[in-house]
């Protein structure tokens, strides 16, 4: 009985995570409209790995100057030209 309610624990907290991913992927996604609706430029990359996440993460931070939001591959940013050398150096 006691592993019948363990697998469940973890079975549900599987469902959990999913859940909350989604949802913010759904929140993220609509974020996004809204900023390009007013100007802001998106970007979405091909494929990324994780140790290019982390170089993308620390070229970022070095390179762009104005405000920018990502979500996984997915990328808004405020300034046309933090969009555009963004795309030069990370897109395919």
């Amino acid at each position: 009985m006691g592993m019948l309610y363990e697998y469940d624990s973890i079975e549900q907290d599987i469902i959990n995570r999913a859940g909350k991913r989604i949802a913010e992927e759904i929140d993220f996604t609509i974020l996004a409209d809204l900023l390009c609706d007013i100007g802001w430029t998106r970007v979405k990359l091909e494929t990324m790995t994780h140790e290019q996440s982390a170089e993308i993460d620390q070229w970022v931070t070095m390179n762009i100057q104005g405000d920018f939001k990502e979500f996984g591959r997915v990328w808004v940013f405020e300034q046309a030209k933090d969009a555009s050398w963004f795309l030069l150096k990370w897109g395919s």
